[in-house]
C-alpha cells in the first residue's frame, strides 16, 4: 500500500474548488466565511464554551481546505482565555496541496495571517497523524490524513466540540457510515457539542444513537435546517490494554539525561508551562548528542505500517521545529546505490514516499534531507531549563522520566560504540549516504562516519579514522583525494531496541506478564484492575542513531500524555513504541 494520499479532484470555478469525485462544493458559494461561522462556531457554542478552560478540544470530519480551522483560530485569538490551550484534530482522504490550498485561501483575505501560518507548515500527503504546533497563539492542530474509518479509532483524545462537515451524505455516504457514531460516543467528553450542515434521517438517528440530543435550528443561505447536538450519554468502558497510553500527571518533573531525548521533552513541557529539571552529570549535549555535526534523513522502509507512519512524521516535525530554530541546513541528501537490488528497492521507495523523494541514476535523492549542528539543537530545545550535574542530590518531583541513552534502565537494550571523523578539505554540497556517511562539518571541514562496534568500547581512534577514510576512497575517491591534516575524532554509544524502534511510555512492572499470559496465547482479556500501583517508570529512550529525527515527536506525545491533551500519534503508532511491546512478544512465543 502507498504511503501518502491521493490528491482530491478538482475543479475550479469562480465560487471556489468542487470535488468532481463527490460532486460537491468545499464551501458555500453564499459566504463559506458565514456559513462556517453560522454552522459550526455558533452550533458549538463558541467562544462561550472555552472561557475558563484550561484545555479545549474541537474534532472536524472533513479538513478540506482548512477554513473551518481558520475561523475557529481567528474567533480563539480574539476570546481566549489567558492560559488556554485550543486543540483542534481533522480528518481528511485527500489532502490538498500547499499550492490548491493557498489557492482556496486567498478568497478569504481576512485569514490571511492564519492561512500563511498553516501553509508554511503544511505536512507532506504521507498518511498518518501530523502534529502541527502554532505556540504564539497557544493552538494545535492534529491532522490525520487517511479515511475517517481508519483514522477514528486510532484517535486519542477528549473532544468537546465537533464540526462534521464531509461531503453530504448523498454523495459521500462511506464517511457517514454507521461504524462512525460508536466512536464519536468513544471521543466525546459530557455535554461536548456536534454541529453540521445537513438534516438527514441517517446523520440524526446516528447521533441520536451514539448518546446526543439533537435540534434542528435554521440553516444558512438557501439551506432551510442545520442540527445542533448535546451528548448526554455515557463514554463507553475502556477495556484494559496492554500498552496503555499515559495516563495525566502534574507536579515537577525530573528528566535524566541531557542528550536530544531528554532536551526534547524539557522543550515539550515548557510550552505547557511545566517545570521539569534535567539531572546528567555531563550537563547538556553529551553522549551519543554531542557528535560535531549530524544528518537529519527518514528512516526508509516500503510498507504502509503504523511505526513507518510515526516515524516519517516524527521526522517531519523535527525538520519544521529545527528550521524554525535556525539550526538545520536543508541541503538534502543523496542515498547512494550499493548492490545491484538497490535501484528496485530505492526507486519503490520513492514511489511510496511521494514528493521529494527521486530515484536518479547514483541514488535516492531526499529533497527533505539535510544536516544540523546536534549541540545548538540539544541547547536551544533545552532552553532556560534547569540542569544539575551532580546526581547524588535529593530532588522534589512528582515523576522521573529516563531519557537516558545507553545508561537509561531498560532491560532489552543494546549498544553500539561509534566514531566520525572529520579532516581538511572540501566538503560535498550536500551529504552523501552509504552504509556510511560524508557531509560537511564546523569550520567547513569534512566529516565522515560512522564505525558500528558493538557493546561500549569505540576501538581504536587510528584504525577507525583508517577504515572510514578507506571506505570513502572507494566511494568517493574524489572527495577523499583531496583530505589533509591529522584527523579529529568523537565517539559516542548508541543505544538501541531488538526491532531498532525506540521506546516511550510505562514501563511495565513486576505482574505485567503473569497478567497477560492468557491473553497473549489467544485468550480472554484480563480483569480491569491494575498488576501494580503508584506511579510507573516512564522512560523515553532506545533512538539508536536516530535520536534527532525521533525524539522531537515522541517527546511531545509523551507530554501530550502527561497534560491530559489529544496524542500526537495514531493508537497504533503509540502501540509499536510501547516498552510492554517486548514482554508481549515473549508471551506470544512462549516465554
Amino acid at each position: 500500500m502507498k504511503l501518502y494520499c491521493d490528491p482530491p479532484q478538482l475543479d475550479w470555478r469562480e465560487t471556489g474548488p468542487v470535488a468532481t469525485d463527490f460532486g460537491d462544493i468545499y464551501f458555500s458559494a453564499e459566504g463559506g466565511l458565514e456559513e462556517t461561522r453560522a454552522v459550526f462556531l455558533t452550533g458549538c457554542g463558541l467562544p462561550g464554551r472555552w472561557q475558563d478552560r484550561a484545555r479545549f478540544t474541537i474534532a472536524e470530519l472533513g479538513f478540506g481546505t482548512g477554513l473551518n480551522f481558520l475561523a475557529a483560530w481567528q474567533l480563539w485569538n480574539r476570546t481566549r482565555p489567558s492560559q488556554g490551550w485550543l486543540h483542534f484534530i481533522s480528518i481528511e482522504k485527500f489532502p490538498l496541496s500547499a499550492g490548491n490550498l493557498r489557492r482556496a485561501l486567498s478568497a478569504f483575505p481576512e485569514l490571511a495571517p492564519f492561512s500563511e501560518q498553516l501553509i508554511a507548515r503544511w505536512p507532506q500527503p504521507q498518511k498518518g497523524a501530523h502534529r502541527l504546533r502554532f505556540d504564539a497563539d497557544r493552538i494545535t492542530l492534529t491532522l490525520f490524513q487517511d479515511d475517517i474509518a481508519s483514522a477514528l479509532p486510532q484517535i486519542e483524545a477528549g473532544v468537546d466540540a465537533w464540526f462534521l462537515d464531509g461531503f453530504a451524505p448523498a454523495s459521500n455516504a462511506e464517511m457517514w457510515a454507521e461504524t462512525l457514531w460508536p466512536e464519536l460516543a468513544r471521543l466525546s467528553r459530557p455535554e461536548a457539542r456536534a454541529a453540521t450542515f445537513t438534516v438527514a434521517g441517517a446523520v440524526r438517528r446516528g447521533l441520536q444513537s451514539a448518546g446526543f440530543e439533537v435540534e434542528k435550528q435554521p440553516g444558512f443561505g438557501r439551506k432551510r435546517e442545520r442540527l445542533e447536538a448535546r451528548f448526554k450519554g455515557a463514554q463507553p468502558a475502556a477495556l484494559p490494554a496492554p500498552f496503555p497510553r499515559l495516563l495525566p500527571q502534574d507536579g515537577v518533573v525530573v528528566i535524566r539525561g541531557g542528550g536530544i531525548a531528554g532536551a526534547s521533552l524539557a522543550h515539550a513541557l515548557r510550552k505547557r508551562g511545566r517545570e521539569a529539571i534535567i539531572l546528567d552529570p555531563g550537563g547538556l549535549a553529551g553522549g551519543a548528542s554531542g557528535a560535531p555535526s549530524g544528518l537529519l534523513t527518514p528512516r526508509l522502509e516500503n510498507a504502509d505500517r503504523p511505526q513507518v507512519r510515526a516515524t516519517l512524521a516524527a521526522f517531519e516535525y523535527a525538520r519544521q521545529l529545527y528550521t524554525e530554530r535556525g539550526v538545520f541546513e536543508p541541503e538534502g541528501a543523496l542515498r547512494l546505490l550499493e548492490n545491484g537490488k538497490d535501484k528496485t528497492r530505492y526507486a519503490a521507495i520513492a514511489d511510496a514516499m511521494g514528493e521529494g523523494y527521486d530515484m536518479g541514476p547514483d541514488g535516492l535523492w531526499m529533497a527533505r534531507a539535510g544536516r544540523f549542528d546536534p549541540a545548538a539543537i540539544v541547547h536551544a530545545l533545552a532552553g532556560d531549563t534547569r540542569v544539575i550535574t551532580d546526581t547524588g542530590r535529593m530532588l522534589e518531583a512528582s515523576l522521573v522520566i529516563d531519557c537516558r541513552g545507553a545508561d537509561a534502565a531498560l532491560s532489552g537494550l543494546t549498544h553500539s560504540a561509534g566514531r566520525v571523523v572529520t579532516w581538511d578539505g572540501t566538503p560535498p554540497s550536500h551529504p552523501m549516504v552509504w552504509g556510511g556517511y560524508v557531509s560537511a562539518a564546523p569550520d567547513r571541514r569534512v566529516l565522515i562516519g560512522a564505525t558500528h562496534e558493538k557493546g561500549r568500547d569505540p576501538g581504536n581512534a587510528d584504525e577507525a579514522a583508517g577504515r572510514l577514510l578507506a571506505d570513502l576512497e572507494n566511494r568517493l575517491p574524489e572527495i577523499a583525494s583531496g583530505l589533509s591534516g591529522p584527523p579529529q575524532h568523537w565517539s559516542g554509544i548508541r543505544a538501541t531496541t531488538p526491532d531498532r524502534l525506540p521506546v516511550y511510555g510505562a514501563i511495565p512492572g513486576a505482574g505485567f506478564e503473569a497478567r497477560w499470559r492468557l491473553w497473549a496465547k489467544g485468550g480472554p482479556l484480563p480483569g480491569t484492575s491494575p498488576e501494580t500501583s503508584g506511579c510507573p517508570a516512564i522512560c523515553l529512550t532506545g533512538f539508536g542513531s536516530r535520536g534527532f529525527a525521533h525524539a522531537p515527536l515522541l517527546a511531545e506525545a509523551l507530554a501530550s500524555d502527561l497534560c491530559g491533551e489529544p496524542s500526537p500519534l495514531e493508537r497504533a503508532g503509540r502501540e509499536a513504541f510501547h516498552p510492554a511491546r517486548f514482554a508481549i512478544r515473549r508471551l506470544k512465543r512462549g516465554g
